[in-house]
C-alpha cells in the first residue's frame, strides 16, 4: 500500500481505517495525495529536537524537547480571529434564545394586565378577532 520509502504508520493506521472497497478504488497517486494531507508540510528543521521514551516498571512515557523559532504566528493568529468571530456569533445566538422566550412572556404578561384592567388600546379590535 506505502509506495513511500519513509513508512509513516499514523497515514497508514487512518488509510486502514478507510472502507476496503473505497480504499481499493483509490489510485497511488490519490492515497499518495491523501498521506501528504494527513502528514502535512513536511519536519522543519529545528536547532534542537530531542524525542525519546523512559521505561519505567509499570508504564512508558514519552518525552520530547523542541527549541525552534516559532513559524505558527500567522497560522495561530489566523485562528485566533476565527475563534473572535465565532464567539460573538455564539454570544448573539445564546442572547436570542434567552430573548425570544422572555420577549414572549413578557408580551403575554402585559396582554393580560391589559385585559384585567379593561385596557382597549385599539378601539374595535382585540387579539382573538385578529388571529381569526
Amino acid at each position: 500500500m506505502s509506495e513511500n520509502k519513509w513508512i509513516d504508520p499514523f497515514s497508514d493506521n487512518i488509510i486502514q481505517r478507510i472502507d476496503p472497497k473505497v480504499r481499493d478504488s483509490l489510485t497511488p497517486a490519490q492515497l499518495s495525495a491523501i498521506k501528504d494531507a494527513i502528514r502535512g508540510p513536511s519536519k522543519p528543521i529545528r536547532p534542537i529536537d530531542i524525542r525519546g521514551i523512559i521505561p519505567l516498571y509499570f508504564a512508558r512515557y514519552f518525552f520530547v524537547l523542541l527549541i525552534g523559532r516559532d513559524r505558527r504566528a500567522s497560522i495561530v493568529m489566523n485562528e485566533g480571529v476565527r475563534r473572535h468571530k465565532a464567539s460573538w456569533l455564539n454570544g448573539l445566538y445564546f442572547s436570542l434564545f434567552i430573548a425570544c422566550p422572555i420577549i414572549v412572556i413578557l408580551f403575554l404578561f402585559v396582554y393580560v394586565l391589559k385585559y384585567i384592567w379593561g385596557l382597549d388600546i385599539i378601539p374595535d379590535q382585540h387579539l382573538g378577532d385578529i388571529l381569526q
